[in-house]
């Protein structure tokens, strides 16, 4: 893996994350982690989407949303929408040093990551969005609640292990359990308010966020997913939201828990992601 830590500053605010250099010509990719980890998620030794993108040319940044690792926690109302809000700017600053290497942005989001990417899609921006990709997420809640029930009393936890066990990870023979180890340095303590957000408002708010979305969109659940209901069915009633984009894959990730990355199949469907990623890319771009 190589790849370098960084700082925006925008503003009084402060997003850290880790960036790879790719060739010219080839999209940015910007990625954004889910509850209960910082950037390192998407490059953990072994099960690395950083690292498989560089190897395809690709530069790639996965950033620390607010609060996590050394960004800037957010003031007042955390929330999906105050994410996406602060990390427009972020992102804008990550846009104006490539911008004559890079013909356009492909966000990545897994689980909250996915939400706030799908708020960034929907959304104003001074950056081109060429599409975006999303895991882990969806609007029909299965147990969320139960995560939040578990919770202590305090405005942010630490997934324990059996936490992970029980809604990150899928059955024994989907992942190699030295995964949970060498991901240690990728978890970080999750705001409270997120996980009140993922199992309430932002199943009443998905629709229209995604009826407002114009780019490519790709989607995968994982079969084994902990905290949403997965069926073909469901993945497909997820993907048809999406009215105005202009083409729309989802599909269900046989084999695969929530972080789907970190399983056996991560690597395979990390090709698919960036398989999608150069064909928003025209040969004569």
């Amino acid at each position: 893996m190589t790849t370098n830590h960084i700082a925006l500053d925008v503003g009084d605010t402060r997003i850290t994350g880790i960036e790879a250099s790719g060739r010219p010509g080839m999209p940015l990719l910007v990625c954004l982690p889910g509850g209960g980890y910082n950037a390192s998620y998407f490059d953990v030794l072994g099960y690395s989407l950083v690292d498989a993108a560089r190897c395809e040319g690709f530069p790639v940044v996965s950033l620390d949303r607010p609060g996590y690792g050394g960004s800037t926690a957010l003031k007042g109302e955390i929330s999906f929408r105050r994410n996406a809000q602060v990390l427009q700017g972020a992102i804008a600053e990550l846009w104006h040093r490539h911008l004559s290497n890079a013909p356009g942005i492909v966000l990545v989001g897994h689980s909250v990551g996915g939400a706030v990417a799908l708020h960034l899609a929907a959304g104003d921006r001074t950056w081109p969005l060429l599409g975006v990709s999303v895991t882990g997420i969806h609007d029909e809640s299965q147990r969320s609640n139960e995560a939040l029930k578990s919770a202590p009393p305090a405005s942010s936890m630490e997934f324990s292990r059996e936490h992970l066990l029980r809604f990150m990870y899928g059955p024994e023979d989907t992942y190699d359990p030295s995964v949970l180890d060498l991901a240690k340095h990728a978890e970080s303590p999750v705001p409270l308010a997120e996980l009140v957000e993922v199992a309430g408002q932002w199943c009443t708010d998905f629709a229209w966020i995604a009826a407002k979305i114009e780019v490519p969109v790709h989607y995968g659940l994982a079969e084994h997913e902990g905290f949403w209901h997965s069926s073909d069915e469901s993945v497909a009633a997820f993907g048809n939201a999406f009215t105005a984009a202009p083409s729309v894959t989802a599909r269900r990730i046989l084999g695969g828990g929530h972080n789907i990355d970190h399983h056996y199949v991560g690597a395979a469907f990390h090709k698919e992601q960036l398989d999608f990623a150069k064909g928003l890319v025209s040969p004569a771009q």
